[in-house]
């Protein structure tokens, strides 16, 4: 083991470090050891791994921390690898001097508005580990060409940038799990001009990250509209912010014209909520979403559009009681195909943020299966269809609420809709009375209306 205090660093936040610790990695043996102390630094320390070997650096079990007085990474991982993780596409020399660089245990707070935490390019099997990323403009930034990385166990909190940055980064394997991401005002975890496959987000809390002056925050934002990112999971997370300008828990932002950026990706047993929106899906195809506690989507608990394959399932969508506010929790689907919507259950207890015609909306969508679904307290209309062909309704409850006087009717199908079928549904009549449905519009039968004019 390499102490940078060997190499001259003080240790002592006063004394300029970067010169004995870029020593210390130059000339230490690979086991670079930060002591207890604080380690003062004006500039990046750049780590060329095929200069230098195999590397670990630890911080002494978080006793020891870096203050980034400098613009950019405070630590820059470089390595040379330019082709897939396949083992055969790596040459021995990078297997020697370049694999798995670990980072753990240290500190790093930023002290200058471009001081960033760790970067990384060119790198396989780098692992950072029980890390504290804070006051920094982006905490971990993935550039460039990366494989096999492993983010576990860190603390990545009060950021100006982004929590964990994947920045035009070509990267196959990414596993990110167990980390507090939070308080980062540009994103928590974002994707941008990337091509990204495996990416695996698993039993992390990612909250707060918004700024209540900046628009389009999101706590997870995956913008592929240049790039790709396919093959993942978003599981067993806690996901949760307060509403900012169209605002968003998870943002997932595809190409119009390139239908297939987003996709073969499942989101499900999450806790999601306290946003404009909670889901907001733009250009996806095949995404699961099931198993997740959805709450408080102050605008929009999801909203879709221009996607296709998406399977809705056994979510519940609710509020917390502990959190006061209004919540309009409503559902849009726009411009969508091939949707599949089963075992969800959408509850309004709580006063709309905005007026609104429906919980449901479904607007230009075509082979729709909306089975086995519950919503309690409808607002004005259950589920509306506009201009949709191709749509199942059935084997579900849809009613409004005790003397709700804006409750019509549990489901509208207008002009523009064909071929709708709507069979052994429990619908609650409104002020429009029963549910009828035109006979060239589509077949509508087994049905049982509910209550009176209140829906009760």
């Amino acid at each position: 083991m390499t102490s940078v205090r060997d190499f001259g660093a003080r240790g002592d936040g006063k004394t300029d470090d970067a010169q004995a610790i870029q020593h210390a990695i130059q000339k230490g043996d690979g086991n670079l050891h930060f002591p207890r102390g604080d380690y003062l630094i004006s500039r990046s320390i750049q780590i060329p791994l095929q200069m230098h070997g195999r590397l670990s650096i630890d911080g002494a079990i978080g006793t020891a921390r870096i203050l980034m007085n400098g613009a950019g990474p405070a630590l820059n991982l470089i390595g040379s690898h330019r082709r897939t993780a396949e083992p055969t596409h790596f040459m021995d020399e990078q297997w020697r001097r370049e694999r798995m660089p670990i980072v753990q245990g240290l500190e790093i707070v930023g002290q200058h508005a471009q001081a960033d935490g760790i970067r990384v390019e060119g790198v396989m099997q780098p692992t950072l580990h029980q890390l504290l990323i804070r006051k920094c403009r982006h905490g971990i930034h993935l550039n460039n060409r990366d494989r096999n990385v492993l983010i576990s166990d860190c603390h990545i909190y009060d950021n100006s940038g982004i929590g964990v940055f994947l920045d035009a980064v070509n990267l196959h394997q990414i596993n990110i799990h167990g980390n507090h991401i939070s308080y980062c005002k540009q994103g928590g975890l974002k994707i941008v001009a990337s091509e990204i496959r495996n990416i695996q987000i698993c039993s992390n809390d990612i909250e707060y990250n918004y700024d209540a002056k900046l628009e389009g925050c999101a706590d997870v934002c995956f913008d592929c509209r240049d790039g790709t990112v396919r093959e993942g999971t978003l599981v067993g997370n806690t996901v949760q912010a307060r509403e900012s300008p169209g605002g968003a828990n998870v943002r997932f932002l595809g190409a119009k014209d390139h239908p297939n950026a987003i996709g073969l990706f499942t989101i499900s047993g999450n806790l999601i909520g306290s946003q404009a929106r909670a889901l907001d899906l733009h250009a996806c195809r095949a995404v699961v979403i099931t198993g997740n506690s959805i709450y408080s989507g102050y605008r929009h608990a999801i909203w879709a559009e221009n996607s296709e394959h998406l399977v809705i399932g056994a979510n519940t969508i609710d509020h917390n009681p502990e959190y006061r506010g209004n919540s309009t929790d409503q559902i849009v689907i726009r411009n969508c195909r091939n949707v599949s919507m089963t075992g969800l259950i959408l509850q309004h207890s709580r006063a709309a943020n905005d007026p609104v015609t429906s919980s449901i909306e479904m607007r230009g969508c075509q082979n729709m299966n909306i089975v086995g679904v519950q919503i309690l307290g409808a607002r004005v209309r259950g589920i509306a269809l506009e201009n949709c062909q191709v749509v199942r309704i059935a084997d579900s409850t849809i009613r409004g609420t005790v003397d709700d006087k804006t409750y019509r009717a549990a489901l509208t199908v207008d002009g523009q809709c064909s071929q709708v079928m709507v069979v052994n549904n429990f619908l609650g009549r409104g002020s429009d009375g029963a549910f009828e449905l035109p006979r060239e519009r589509g077949t509508a039968a087994g049905n049982v209306m509910l209550g009176g004019p209140t829906g009760a």
